[in-house]
């Protein structure tokens, strides 16, 4: 068995993209798109090396921070406002050392340019990176996959044209418009696999992994899983610690055992394939809603097989779900194709299920929970000595998943208190960043949609409010007297308009002195409701601590 591997970095951030495209068929390639895109962009402006592979990586996974609340309009996600998800994506990317730039590229790569107002933000430079995968996102987003690619290149390039200085980059801009000047680069876009493409252009590093390097990455993907829902937020925590206690117990070797954890961490990576009210569902599933949970294993496995060095951990994980005499799935397995690794595997995860609490009930006493498995077992479902060995030692394996569960519990919260505070500094960041754009439209230095200044509803902070604030923090107060001042703020600026337009310059600064008095109301609630979101954080998350996944209730003939 081996237990350092030697993995082009491609192979990882591949297997990342595949797991993003399940979460959202309607984006399906997007990512490769992105990161395409920022590659020719990126070669236009001069990069190389490994600063252009950190933009790559970025932009291939620049939306693995949407994963724990889709925000989809009309099969579309909603870029109103996504300063809370690119700060996820940041804090779900660093915890994989060879993705520590990438992560501060994804961090800011929703900033606009601002002309140059936002160069930098909470006391930090914005990337060139930034600038990059930001284009590379807007340049995918015009493209409409029901027309042919080359009807569509001018007016994209028109529209990012229009874009410069406002919300890209000038430079970057330009970089980009020498990159799309041929019919290759649009033709590339509809390629079948444009990480081949990709890797044409460009060589990837190898990148060398001990079993901590492996754990970061796998730790990385279970928490793209488990935190899309604070029900999920620590099941695969408690599956690896309950497998790895069980290798360890049958005498596995450590660096066995940490694989084996690994594939704990792993198993349910197929998950995000299947919708969240699915998993979260409390009730019995319907047979189409059955149908869809038992695919999550088979693309489980297919991720995971892409990646070198990593075809026994893909094999443990895309085999959870069978059974010793054949009616398992998703590939109908039986006895000889079940390793025992496998079968640790298996019994950990039901294991974790029964045991751990559940919104609508608590966990199950050792007596049924040793019932349901032992009943398994005489049904040749479950490996008869991996049942034994948890027996002789249920308290110890308890014990480690409810410890394991305990730490899991406390980085997600943390996840979701970091979250908290920079949701509303990012409400505050996109409020000042308008009025400094407002700023630069009375000097005659910036132009803005109209329907942006006199509209409450078409600003950043007001598509911000009207989507993602009221979901989140309906229930604070200030948050709905935060309406009242802002709708004021921007009837002042459509009189202040009217002003400029007339040139009146006079009486629309003096309009402009008013404005900033009630921008300053507008922060200062805003601090407030920051204050009391990030209080309930801990206490949700302490009741909603375990898995609802509706597999189980096959378990329990629910």
């Amino acid at each position: 068995m081996k237990h350092e591997l030697n993995v082009s970095l491609n192979q990882f951030v591949f297997s990342l993209s595949q797991a993003l495209d399940l979460i959202n068929p309607l984006m399906a390639d997007r990512h490769k798109r992105v990161a395409y895109v920022a590659l020719r962009v990126a070669e236009a402006v001069g990069l190389s090396g490994k600063v252009k592979e950190d933009v790559v990586i970025a932009a291939a996974l620049h939306d693995i921070g949407t994963l724990p609340s889709q925000q989809h309009v009309g099969g579309k996600e909603s870029s109103a406002f996504s300063f809370r998800s690119d700060h996820f994506g940041f804090q779900l990317l660093k915890k994989f050392k060879p993705f520590n730039m990438s992560a501060r590229i994804v961090r800011f790569h929703n900033v606009d340019w601002a002309h140059g107002g936002n160069q930098h933000i909470e006391g930090e430079d914005v990337p060139v990176g930034s600038h990059i995968v930001h284009l590379a996102r807007l340049a995918i987003e015009q493209v409409n996959r029901a027309e042919p690619i080359l009807w569509q290149a001018n007016g994209i390039c028109e529209q990012i044209n229009g874009w410069r200085g406002s919300i890209l980059k000038p430079e970057i801009v330009d970089a980009f418009l020498r990159a799309s000047s041929s019919d290759a680069f649009w033709l590339d876009l509809n390629a079948a696999d444009l990480f081949v493409l990709m890797a044409e252009r460009m060589s990837f590093s190898t990148v060398e992994l001990d079993m901590d390097g492996l754990q970061d990455f796998a730790e990385l993907l279970a928490q793209m899983i488990d935190f899309r829902s604070r029900f999920t937020a620590t099941h695969s925590a408690a599956v690896a610690a309950t497998a790895s206690t069980l290798a360890q117990l049958f005498g596995f070797p450590e660096s066995d055992c940490r694989r084996i954890q690994v594939a704990g961490y792993l198993h349910d990576l197929g998950k995000l394939a299947i919708p969240t009210e699915c998993l979260e569902k409390n009730g019995k599933l319907t047979e189409e809603e059955w149908l869809t949970v038992r695919s999550h294993p088979y693309y489980t496995y297919r991720i995971l097989a892409s990646i070198k060095g990593l075809e026994d951990i893909a094999h443990w994980s895309g085999v959870h779900h069978e059974r010793l005499c054949g009616n398992g799935y998703p590939f109908g397995a039986n006895n000889s194709g079940i390793p025992l690794e496998a079968r640790i595997l298996t019994v950990a995860d039901i294991f974790t299920a029964l045991t751990e609490d559940r919104p609508y009930r608590d966990g199950l006493d050792r007596e049924s929970v040793l019932a349901i498995l032992g009943k398994m077992v005489e049904n040749f479902e479950l490996d008869r000595k991996v049942f034994e060995v948890l027996v002789a030692h249920y308290s110890d394996l308890d014990l480690a998943r409810t410890a394991a569960q305990e730490t899991a519990l406390r980085e997600y919260r943390g996840f979701m208190e970091d979250l908290v505070a920079l949701d509303l500094s990012g409400a505050r960041l996109a409020h000042a960043a308008w009025r400094k754009r407002l700023r630069g439209y009375l000097d005659g230095q910036a132009v803005l949609v109209r329907d942006q200044m006199v509209s409450h509803h078409e600003c950043d902070l007001g598509r911000w409010y009207h989507r993602e604030g009221l979901h989140y923090y309906g229930h604070i107060p200030e948050m709905h007297e935060l309406e009242e001042p802002h709708r004021a703020l921007h009837e002042l600026i459509g009189t202040l308009v009217d002003h400029k337009e007339q040139g009146r310059s006079s009486a629309a600064e003096l309009c402009y002195a008013q404005v900033k008095a009630i921008s300053e109301r507008i922060i200062g609630l805003l601090h407030v409701i920051e204050e009391k979101a990030a209080q309930p954080v801990a206490e949700q998350a302490l009741l909603s601590k375990s898995i609802v996944s509706g597999e189980y209730y096959a378990l329990q003939g629910a």
